[in-house]
């Protein structure tokens, strides 16, 4: 049996998580008792993507990394995973236009270099936020689906609007080898709004409310003995926020004009530079705040001058 299939739900976040790190070539990766093999590609695409390749002589395990955050990041990651990836992947779903940032083709291109380089090795894949993201487009270009021998996502957008119907025959293709984690209270995993309209098999965390970037960090997530996560058949706390998640995707005009207008409309721009330093002055001690208003601020502000 392969050592992926060995480890626990919970080993296999404890893998997930070591995507954040700086991985060096060469470096082994174990986890538990399990020897997940050594890493043998660390990918930084010029979109931004960063990927991890492991190896050991019977399997290949990818791991798509997250986006940092505000306080692990730097105003290059910010922008390549904000503002060229989530944000337009928002927009897409919003407006309903198949617009695919360059990060998800760079994945897709990873997973497709992976297999043919391993040829007749079995591929397993994780990914959490942003990863997961990269990990969904990735399935659905995947060019041989045989070679999957299972994928893990968590907590991730559900990106099925954006695909085209052959990605989602792709995809549906290798639903039971794909295991699709999604905390409900996790205001990232936006699109969940019916189980069969998304990547793989829904795993539905038993969690409760807190505060969001905790909540996304996988702190709504509890274990059973064994080391499986607690999982809830579909109540009606998820058939409610399936129903406010799908009138926000197919009624969401006002928005979608909103976010175009940001990109596009010069006093749109200043009055939201304005607002943003007002928010800083508010929160003065706030120094991820600041930071982050500095990138806003850049942006929105480049064409001005």
């Amino acid at each position: 049996m392969n050592v992926n299939e060995q480890l626990t739900d919970l080993e296999r976040i404890e893998l997930t998580k070591k995507s954040y790190d700086e991985l060096q070539l060469g470096e082994s990766i174990d986890i538990g008792s399990h020897h997940i093999g050594t890493v043998c590609r660390n990918v930084h695409a010029e979109d931004g993507m960063r990927a991890f390749v492991i190896s050991n002589p019977q399997e290949v395990t990818i791991l798509f990394k997250g986006s940092y955050g505000i306080k692990r990041g730097n105003p290059q990651t910010w922008r390549d995973e904000w503002f060229k990836t989530n944000l337009p992947i928002l927009r897409a779903m919003l407006s309903h236009e198949s617009r695919v940032p360059s990060q998800l083709k760079s994945a897709s291109k990873l997973l497709n270099e992976t297999i043919d380089q391993f040829k007749g090795t079995q591929i397993y894949i994780y990914g959490h936020s942003l990863g997961a993201i990269n990990a969904q487009f990735a399935l659905a270009n995947c060019h041989h689906p045989e070679a999957i021998g299972a994928a893990y996502l968590y907590e991730g957008t559900n990106i099925w609007l954006l695909f085209t119907q052959k990605e989602r025959r792709r995809v549906a293709l290798m639903r039971e080898k794909i295991f699709n984690y999604v905390d409900i209270y996790d205001p990232v995993t936006l699109g969940i709004t019916e189980t069969h309209h998304m990547v793989g098999k829904l795993c539905y965390v038993d969690s409760e409310p807190m505060k969001p970037i905790k909540q996304h960090m996988w702190g709504g997530y509890s274990f059973n003995p064994d080391g499986s996560v607690k999982l809830r058949k579909i109540d009606q706390a998820f058939l409610a926020e399936a129903r406010s998640e799908h009138k926000l995707l197919t009624r969401s005009g006002d928005m979608t004009e909103f976010i175009e207008k940001i990109s596009s409309n010069d006093e749109i721009k200043k009055m939201a530079a304005e607002k943003i330093d007002r928010m800083v002055e508010h929160y003065p001690d706030h120094s991820s705040l600041a930071k982050l208003a500095t990138l806003f601020k850049s942006e929105l502000l480049k064409d001005r001058d």
